[in-house]
């Protein structure tokens, strides 16, 4: 995506001695790939929720305290929800 992004720019300039609007364009347009990168990536999912699997790899924690609180929540639930299924094997275990 970047790199259509960056060809555009390229063709935005090339035409823009012709155009002096398009200088506009292309500036519009470094200013939207300068912010992008500024932020890191373009999120498509407004509340950041992982669509399942283990929410990220080594060491990537919850951002914010509602992530952490949502993660807790689910483990939780999942614990309950496996010690009810498995009674027999958790209760000799502890």
């Amino acid at each position: 995506m970047s790199v259509l992004l960056i060809a555009l720019l390229l063709f935005l300039i090339v035409l823009g001695f012709k155009v002096p609007l398009l200088w506009l364009l292309a500036a519009a347009l470094v200013y939207l790939l300068v912010r992008g990168r500024d932020r890191g990536s373009i999120k498509t999912d407004p509340d950041n929720r992982s669509t399942g699997g283990d929410e990220g790899g080594r060491g990537s924690g919850p951002k914010t305290y509602r992530e952490y609180s949502d993660r807790r929540k689910r483990k939780e639930r999942w614990e309950r929800r496996y010690r009810r299924r498995h009674a027999s094997s958790t209760s000799s275990g502890r």
